[in-house]
């Protein structure tokens, strides 16, 4: 069974994914972590990057500026979608092949509804988490301001739209303990349906 699992930024998408992929003994594929390995030199994500922009978001050790990479795909859509276009599909090979070596396995991909991939999976969980608390879970982990936590969340589709597309929803707004009883079930039923 192959499960893409998805929320919104700080929603608490990689908790989900380990809890479950331990209890369903699954492997575990992040798709930002890809991206991440993309964007090493001399990748082939970091030579599209290189291609398109030259040296803007390159530092002086040859690296990607991530923070100034970061920045500008929360404020210019034109860079956002071609570092898009860049890597999504590099990224979603990667997916594919992978997959294809494990039988089960969750996938997390944070993007999932956006770049259309639904077809990619059997099932599709959404980790859900109110909007405050996503926010604050955001400026505490990557220590920036509200307003770079809001613009993150703002290029996103709302975490309300994708619950509605999931096959299921993990609330995580509330104690931990309440998050790891949804999982537990839906570990259940995904056993019984596989």
């Amino acid at each position: 069974m192959i499960i893409g699992l998805t929320g919104g930024i700080g929603s608490g998408k990689s908790f989900v994914a380990e809890y479950l992929a331990g209890l369903l003994n699954f492997a575990v594929l992040n798709a930002d972590l890809l991206c991440r390995n993309q964007l090493q030199q001399q990748m082939p994500g970091w030579q599209g990057i290189k291609e398109q922009w030259g040296s803007r978001f390159i530092d002086l050790t040859g690296n990607i500026d991530r923070p100034l990479l970061r920045k500008t795909l929360f404020t210019d859509t034109r860079v956002r979608h071609s570092v898009e276009q860049i890597l999504h599909p590099l990224v979603r090979q990667e997916i594919s092949n992978k997959k294809s070596a494990a039988a089960d396995v969750i996938v997390e991909v944070p993007l999932l509804f956006e770049v259309g991939w639904q077809e990619d999976f059997d099932w599709i969980v959404v980790v859900y988490a109110a909007n405050e608390c996503c926010l604050q879970r955001i400026v505490n982990r990557d220590r920036i301001s509200m307003e770079e936590a809001r613009l993150a969340v703002s290029v996103q589709m709302s975490l309300a739209d994708k619950a509605l597309r999931a096959d299921s929803v993990i609330e995580n707004s509330g104690f931990l303990v309440q998050t790891i009883l949804q999982v537990y079930h839906l570990a259940h039923l995904l056993k019984k349906m596989g």
